[in-house]
This record gives structure tokens, sequence and C-alpha cells, in this order.
């Protein structure tokens, strides 16, 4: 009789040894870069006043599921609470548990707060569209202010912080989520009407939105669909766009988000590189609790996203506490993969290789702990004195980590350095040798 496979952390079949699809270690140039780059931002996002959270990695699913955006609620982690018998779920979004911890924990606080972050997201993202599971982002949040100056802020932050990767010609689209929403409300429309003008709008089909629009006796919105939804704007124009919004479409949109918009739009008018923000009305929300202006930021040379946020002055109420909040998130996986293409595979090479046996040891001991005191990283690898040959050639082939190899011959007591596309250098000097190795590693960056 077989016995029952049963109870939690069993499958069933052979355990599998590979690691899961959709998440994999991070070695070497990449960790380095995601952790030096994570320390950056956060000094630079602490100048500012943000102080660092670091979030749990799990949350009840009751209490952090209002604030989520119900299209992934099916792609959540979840598990059983041993002790309480509760459904945990792996954290799947960093905003909602700031704003559930700020709403629930500070909410008596003086306001406004400031918190950044650096973390991974989980999601189960078994699609051909999507095959990462784990996101990595670095963020803030600001909470309690609803001025468009708060929004100002952000927008900055997001700009100066991709100087750190460095994003190269950053784009920053902007676009509003209540304004949408006034744009697209239609009264007395069934759900297949409205559903056929969000998709039009959301494609930008100015001649489809049109005939909706005439259709249901709204020609004055009909009148600026190519303005509003078939065009991206710089900012100077997008203002003139929404300071005619109201005498155009009288009643149509809030007035309030006219000001604060326009007051936004001013501001990065007047002393932003133009070059790097553009207006998108029909820009798609990053998810549905965004309720003032929202971006998403671009690198020229890829189509996805590498940061985005906006406004989101109702997700606190989800959590019982009306918090207006702003913020934004670094997609780092996603900026990881564009710079991995952008500078090819190869490894920047920063580590030096100094082999030695037992009798060598002693003279080469010395070399090691200078190049460490200098900050060249060193890796020390003991040979045999005889059975095994060691070519410096092919350990600069094969690991492409590795920047030089330094070794003394005991045969003949010569001092050999072999750097990477370099010829090899022999000197009975160690000193003479090291100087040259020192000048090598100041060339590039490590």
């Amino acid at each position: 009789m077989k016995r029952s496979r049963e109870g939690p952390g069993e499958s069933p079949g052979a355990p599998s040894k590979n690691t899961p699809t959709g998440v994999s270690p991070v070695f070497s140039r990449t960790a380095r870069f995601r952790r030096e780059t994570a320390d950056r931002l956060l000094a630079l996002f602490a100048l500012y006043g943000y102080r660092e959270i670091i979030l749990p990695s799990f949350e009840y699913l009751d209490a952090i599921s209002p604030g989520l955006d119900p299209a992934i609620l099916p792609r959540l982690y979840l598990m059983q609470d041993r002790g309480s018998g509760h459904v945990l779920v792996l954290r799947p979004d960093a905003t909602a548990q700031i704003a559930r911890l700020s709403t629930q924990s500070f909410r008596d606080r003086m306001l406004p707060l400031r918190f950044s972050y650096s973390t991974s997201v989980f999601r189960d993202e078994n699609r051909t569209a999507s095959l990462l599971r784990e996101l990595h982002q670095t963020g803030l949040e600001l909470l309690g202010d609803p001025s468009f100056h708060a929004d100002l802020e952000v927008l900055d932050l997001c700009l100066l912080g991709s100087k750190i990767f460095p994003l190269e010609n950053p784009l920053l689209v902007l676009s509003h989520a209540t304004l949408q929403e006034d744009y697209l409300r239609l009264p007395d429309s069934g759900k297949e009407e409205t559903a056929a003008l969000r998709k039009a709008f959301y494609s930008r089909e100015v001649e489809a939105l049109d005939a909706i629009f005439t259709r249901n006796g709204l020609p004055e919105r009909a009148r600026i669909t190519s303005a509003f939804a078939g065009r991206v704007l710089s900012p100077e124009e997008a203002l003139d766009l929404v300071s005619t919004l109201e005498k155009k479409c009288p009643g149509t949109f809030s007035a309030s988000s006219l000001d604060s918009f326009a007051g936004l739009l001013k501001a990065l008018s007047g002393s932003r590189n133009p070059s790097e923000i553009r207006v998108d009305m029909a820009l798609s929300p990053p998810g549905p609790y965004y309720t003032g202006m929202f971006f998403r930021m671009y690198a020229r040379e890829s189509f996805t996203h590498m940061a985005s946020g906006g406004r989101y002055d109702r997700l606190g109420l989800a959590f019982g506490h009306d918090l207006p909040a702003v913020g934004f998130a670094y997609q780092i996986s996603h900026i990881e993969e564009l710079l991995r293409r952008r500078e090819g595979e190869t490894q920047d090479s920063s580590l030096v290789l100094v082999v030695h046996s037992e009798s060598t040891f002693s003279e080469l001991e010395p070399a090691i702990s200078r190049l460490r005191s200098g900050k060249i990283p060193v890796l020390s690898h003991r040979i045999p004195e005889r059975g095994l040959s060691f070519s410096p050639e092919e350990a600069l082939r094969e690991h492409e980590e590795i920047r030089a190899v330094l070794w003394k011959s005991s045969e003949n007591g010569i001092f050999s350095l072999l750097l990477r596309d370099r010829p090899l250098r022999t000197s009975a000097s160690l000193s003479e040798l090291l100087s040259s190795l020192s000048a090598f590693s100041s060339e590039s960056p490590r």
C-alpha cells in the first residue's frame, strides 16, 4: 500500500532539483550592483527626510487584500499560518503594505510621513508575457501631503535617482487618473458602451472615441479628443490643454484636479529639463488605486517601464483612515536586464588571482595584503608543488571576473603577471609588477 503524501511542504513526484521558474539567484556583478545601487538610492532619499523601512515578508491576507489590485489577487502566494490558522500572503505589493502600516500604526503621528524601501515583491506570473515572479523594487512613499508640491518632490527624486543606475536619457511620462475618469464617464450608458470607450481611449483610437461621444450626445468631448487622447504633449502643451478643459467641456472635469495638475505642469515647465518629461493623457494607470497624477519612467532603448508611481489618495480608506499619499518604485529587475543588454554579458573584471605554492606563499603574502589594502580584491589560490599544472590563460578565459593573474615560478624564482588583454610581464622584482597591476586596475572602475 502506498504511503499518503499529505501535509505542508510535500509535492507529488520526485523532488525537483531545479530553481523554480521565474526566480533566479543573483551573482557577482549584478548582486553588487543591486546592493550598491540600493544603498545610494536610500542615501539620496534620506537627504529629503525619507526614513528606511524594512517590510515584513508575510501579511495576513484579510488585512492586506483591501488595498490590492483585484487583478493580482489570483496571482498571490498563499499559505496557512500554523499558529493562528489564518491565511498568510507572501508580499505582493510594497505600496499597499506601507499604506496599511501607516494608517494603522502612524495615524496619530504628525504628518507628512516619508518612508523609503528596497525589497522584493512576489506574484505568480505563469504567463508568457511575464516570467518574473520575484521583482525587486526600490522606492518611496510620501503620506499626508495632498498638494502638487509633494507630487513634484516625488517626480524630482525619480529623475535624480535615475542618474545613479545610470539610465541614459530617461523619459518620464505623466498622466492624471481623475481627469481620465472624468473624461471617460458616460451617463446612462451600459457596460458594453463603457468598455468600448475605455478600450478606444487606451488604444488611442480617436475616430472610435469621436463616434462614441457623438452617439452619447457629448459633442464637446468629441471636439477635444484629438488633443486629449491622440497626442503626447510637452509639459507646456499639456498646461495649455488643461487650462482650457473647463471652458471647452464645462462641468466635466473636477476643478480641484484641474488646478492641482495645472500647478504641477507649470512647475515642471519652469525649471525641469523638458526633454525628460512628456504628458500622455491616455497613458494606462499602473494600478486601480491612483487618484491623481501618475507616471511611468522609460529608458530610450526599452519599451518596458523602469519606474512607476503616482498619487493614491483613496488607498488609505481601504485600511480605515483617509490619508493622501504619493510615491513611486524603480523596477530594479527591469533595470538590471536593460543594463545587461546594454553592456553585454561580460563581467566587470576586478579580481586579482594570486597563485602560490607552499614554498612561494611567504613572498607573495605581503603582495596580497598590499593589494587588499588598496581596495583591490584578491583571490588567493594554493596549488601543490607538483602533480597539478596551472594555466593562467585558462583562468582568465573561464573566469570573467578575474582581471589579472600573479604568480612566482618555483623553478627560476621569476615573478609573472598576466593582465587581461595584455602581454605577459615577468620580473625579478615583485614591486615592479605590483606597480603595473595598480596602474592597470585604476584604468577602469571596479
